[in-house]
């Protein structure tokens, strides 16, 4: 028995020892271990977005917190296809700025505790500011409208269009659409430009002291470069025995620019020419990716005297535009800018140059005539100019066909181009537009949306960079590419004085906003006829508010709840007008600018 108690007891003593120093080594030894797994921890608080506006100040996108955990991102104007691609661009390429900072906060916590004791901020919370954008909203609507008129019009698979402030680099509006996808993208994909590059080696060409008078031998329109039989002939569609520059420009001959290249410049020096241009170079602060296959160097002298006429080579509309940029404003090449750094301010001033390209202003204003001769020489854009004297279209068609999966060229499919100047004397665009996968020439797919997008620059009271553009510019009394809808009746009196336009209402003792505009016809010949809605609220049916602004359809509606998108005038609703509604139906309505 003896024994046996002293057993048990020398068993409890070891349980004692083992419980003693199993507590010892979770108090004493593991207290740090232990400390911070279970009374520190780290808390996040995330930053707010800032906004990202237009040039003037217009709200584009915000992010905003929903029921207090959710983010959602708002598009104010997404019924801009190609600006929200942008945008989406932009707001990934995770500008830190427009994200700002997020706090990182430990906090030390007493067992069983929710309260803690102490807050150390180790990362200070930087809430996100707002970003301007070198793009106006205006010409950017005016961009993607005469987008959705011409491309089912010319069955194109879609289009992208650039336009620049030659004397900034700003971009003014731009859309990028990707014929693979078939959708509008936030990607700036390469292309074979053809013959829009063509003036690009002109300048290289005037550079290296080639007299743009000499006469080249054109071959009657086929050219062997190597004289070898195997080898592709090189076409000019306008044959001729010989021509100069001004003429190769004007009937964009294929023969004279490849000469340039082989018997003119030489290539090393074309080469050079070309990379002076920052082609397929990356622009410090763009924020939007960029793909290009880059430029190289090829071996064969056919291959390099195509790169003359822009095949074998490739390039983006930012390559493009800031090269015609140079010779648009004396010969100095532009970073281009997408994003202001310092806001509003210096939306009008803002740039970046990389350094001169163009050696005198005399051989830039030598290619803006050779440009100008394209259109009003009986060249391959004679069908571009303007009806208005004032705007002096100079500029390059381009019509390239597409390489296929196995390398060739595609016979009968383009991407057709054009890329031009809305005053060759003075300057204030530059624009490019690029057709995809269309069945037709640049002068007639992409010329005409050049035209009609200038144009209405220009026609617009607050665009226009010229006073006199308004004051010289015959009146188009149907005004037929001037929106009214959503404007109250003495806003759109006001409109159509500021562009000189002849309206009428359907009942001039209505008042209300224009809902519809018709061209009619009486004795006199044809008008614009704008048609009136009075507002009427409280009726048990849901109304109609397009067209209104948001303050008027609040008001109509105002006895529902009401979910609104965007800014500018209702351009969409649910329910449908006419549909019966209770005091407790929720409408969903969308807004859009007009122009």
């Amino acid at each position: 028995m003896k024994a046996r108690l002293i057993a048990i007891g020398i068993i409890f003593s070891l349980a004692t020892v083992v419980f003693v120093a199993r507590l010892i080594s979770i108090q004493i030894v593991s207290d740090k271990i232990y400390y911070m797994d279970k009374t520190q921890k780290k808390d996040y608080v995330e930053a707010k977005y800032g906004r990202i506006l237009d040039r003037n100040g217009i709200a584009l996108w915000d992010r905003l917190l929903v029921g207090g955990d959710f983010e959602r991102d708002v598009y104010y104007h997404e019924h801009l296809e190609g600006l929200s691609a942008i945008l989406k661009g932009v707001v990934d390429s995770k500008i830190r700025e427009l994200r700002g900072q997020k706090a990182v906060v430990r906090s030390t916590y007493k067992p069983k505790r929710d309260i803690p004791i102490n807050e150390i901020e180790i990362t200070p919370l930087i809430e996100g500011k707002d970003v301007h954008l070198s793009l106006d909203l205006r010409i950017q609507e005016i961009v993607e409208n005469v987008i959705q008129e011409y491309v089912p019009k010319f069955g194109a698979a879609g289009a992208s269009v650039l336009v620049m402030d030659p004397r900034t680099g700003q971009i003014l509006a731009i859309t990028s659409f990707n014929p693979e996808k078939g959708k509008y993208d936030d990607v700036l994909h390469s292309f074979e430009p053809g013959s829009i590059f063509k003036p690009i080696t002109a300048v290289i060409a005037l550079e290296n002291g080639v007299d743009p008078k000499k006469r080249i031998d054109t071959e009657n329109g086929k050219w062997q470069v190597t004289k070898n039989s195997n080898e592709k002939i090189i076409k000019d569609t306008h044959a001729e025995k010989t021509c100069n520059m001004q003429e190769a420009m004007v009937y964009s001959s294929n023969i004279a620019f490849g000469k340039y290249v082989i018997e003119g410049i030489g290539y090393e020096k074309f080469y050079s020419g070309v990379r002076n241009f920052a082609i397929n170079e990356n622009s410090s602060g763009f924020p939007l990716r960029v793909s290009h296959k880059g430029f190289h160097r090829v071996p064969h002298l056919r291959t390099q005297a195509a790169q003359g006429f822009g095949q074998s080579i490739d390039m983006t509309s930012l390559d493009v535009v800031k090269a015609f940029s140079s010779i648009a404003n004396g010969g100095t090449l532009y970073n281009p800018k997408l994003i202001l750094r310092y806001g509003i301010d210096s939306a009008v001033t803002e740039r970046d140059s990389v350094r001169r390209v163009i050696s005198t202003t005399e051989n830039t204003r030598l290619l803006r005539e050779m440009l100008r001769g394209v259109v009003d020489l009986g060249g391959t854009a004679e069908n571009v100019k303007s009806k208005y004297d004032f705007l002096e279209f100079a500029g390059k068609t381009g019509t390239a066909q597409i390489i296929d999966s196995t390398g060739k060229y595609k016979a009968g499919t383009y991407n057709s181009s054009f890329i031009g100047l809305e005053r060759a004397s003075d300057p204030h665009f530059v624009c490019l537009v690029t057709m995809y996968h269309t069945k037709k020439a640049g002068a007639t797919v992409a010329g005409p949306v050049f035209q009609k997008i200038m144009e209405q620059i220009y026609l617009h009271p607050e665009l226009s960079p010229a006073t006199f553009a308004l004051k010289f510019a015959p009146a188009d009394s149907l005004c037929s590419d001037v929106s009214f809808v959503g404007y109250t009746k003495q806003a759109a009196l006001d409109k159509a004085k500021g562009i000189r336009c002849n309206i009428r209402f359907d009942d001039a003792n209505k008042t209300g906003a224009v809902v519809a505009q018709t061209i009619k016809r009486d004795s006199t010949g044809k008008y614009l006829e704008l048609s009136l809605r009075e507002h009427q609220r409280n009726t048990g049916l849901m109304p109609d508010v397009r067209g209104l602004t948001l303050k008027d359809a609040l008001g109509m509606l105002e006895h529902l709840n009401v979910i609104y998108d965007g800014v500018g005038n209702v351009y969409t609703q649910i329910p449908e007008p006419g549909e019966y509604i209770s005091r407790k139906s929720a409408v969903h309505i969308k807004l859009k600018e007009t122009i």
